[in-house]
């Protein structure tokens, strides 16, 4: 799922444990260790202050793109509940 600053992969797990949650931040789109790391950190805060996001079962992938160090915080949680969001309620299918 695009979601701008961020690609959101998951999947629904066979087992019904909490949902799960991964960050990813390529050395490539973001060449320094700094911005790498506080990449993940501000990913995983996303996911923190939100756990119930995502219904048990979940597993949440986010890839870091180089447009989320340039966002605040405020404005990537509002992105990344609309995206929780567009997860949970399955969509109709494609537009003709």
């Amino acid at each position: 799922l695009d979601c701008g600053p961020f690609l959101l992969n998951y999947k629904r797990s066979e087992g019904a444990g909490p949902a799960r949650f991964a960050v990813v931040a390529a050395k490539k789109s973001l060449p320094l260790a700094v911005d790498r790391n506080r990449a993940k950190r501000l990913a995983r805060e996303l996911f923190r202050t939100d756990p119930a996001a995502f219904a048990a079962g979940w597993e949440i992938v986010l890839v870091v793109r180089p447009g989320m160090l340039r966002r605040r915080l405020a404005d990537l949680r509002k992105v990344f509940a609309e995206a929780a969001r567009r997860i949970a309620t399955p969509s109709a299918g494609p537009a003709a």
